[in-house]
């Protein structure tokens, strides 16, 4: 069996044609090189040197041996090189998954920083519903999820904000002018809603149920895009939560009203979310550092950080 070491050896001898020169490049005597060779050649069945005079020329067969040796050796160094950097959390690969608003509200900036801080890790994303997101994360397709956690669950997390439930009202709308209504309010309303198995989906129907209203759906989607422009039009009421709205503080033709339950705000912990019965990647270090300091600066742009006094609605599983 070919050893990488005599390899090595060989490629660093046959680039110099000298033992005495390559010796000192491998820290290693004359004599433990020469023998390094010879244990070579024995394994290959061919010479891969020939003296001639006091010079070192390689054979034909070391001539034709040396680019690929040296592939190799190169090889092997970019490996270990990079299973240093992974084991470091420089390098590797990470499945993301995460609804698409939390990418468009939170992942893209994300992405890019990490981009740019870590050029040796990729990234993909894994989109999809909260519970889609979490099945995936069972099979091993995502590593790490953005998610809320149901109240019965092995996963391990960290939490990264709340996000709280919006009404996203049409001027046009006959509904309340103040900033926050209670979710009963929005009886008779015509609402466009995520459908089923989103997190915010849950904890609306549950307040729903809670507050005795049977809600009118006119519309369900999987795209919060298509619910803001629909509701932008004038068609009905959106209800998505403050994750979908980071970037879009300026709604023409729309209005923002704070959905609550018995005056409480209605929300869910949103975190980075990993199986701990998979080995956890250190790449997901960087990533949940990322993510998390992307959190705080967005705090700037909607509450994801409430008063203490305001009890959050948690989803049930």
């Amino acid at each position: 069996m070919l050893d990488l070491k005599a390899l090595r050896c060989f490629v660093v001898v046959a680039e110099r044609l000298s033992v005495s020169r390559a010796a000192p490049v491998l820290h290693i005597s004359q004599s433990a090189l020469s023998r390094q060779i010879q244990g070579l050649e024995e394994v290959l069945g061919v010479s891969l040197f020939d003296r001639i005079g006091k010079r070192l020329v390689l054979t034909a067969e070391g001539d034709d041996l040396l680019p690929r040796a040296a592939s190799l050796v190169d090889q092997a160094l970019d490996l270990s090189t990079r299973l240093r950097s992974m084991a470091r959390g420089e390098a590797g690969l990470l499945r993301i998954g995460a609804t698409p608003q939390t990418i468009e509200g939170l992942l893209s900036p994300v992405l890019v920083s990490l981009r740019a801080r870590y050029p040796a890790i990729e990234t993909s994303l894994v989109e999809g519903s909260n519970d889609f997101l979490l099945e995936q994360l069972q099979t091993g397709a995502a590593h790490v999820a953005i998610a809320a956690l149901p109240q019965q669950h092995s996963f391990e997390s960290q939490p990264l904000f709340m996000g709280y439930l919006h009404a996203v009202v049409p001027e046009c709308q006959t509904f309340t002018s103040g900033k926050s209504a209670e979710v009963g309010a929005l009886a008779d309303q015509p609402l466009l809603l995520l459908r089923k198995g989103f997190m915010t989906r849950k904890v609306f129907d549950r307040a729903c149920a809670q507050a005795g209203m049977r809600p009118r759906v006119i519309l369900e989607s999987d795209s919060t895009q298509t619910l803001l422009a629909l509701a932008k039009a004038g068609y009905g009421i959106a209800i998505v939560s403050s994750a979908a709205l980071r970037h879009r503080l300026a709604m023409e033709g729309s209005r923002l009203v704070a959905l609550t339950l018995d005056g409480q705000a209605l929300g869910q912990m949103i975190s980075a979310v990993w199986d701990p019965a998979r080995a956890r990647s250190a790449v997901l270090e960087p990533f949940s550092e990322g993510a998390g300091g992307a959190c705080c600066a967005g705090d700037q742009l909607l509450p994801f950080r409430q008063p203490a006094s305001t009890a959050i609605e948690q989803a049930a599983a």
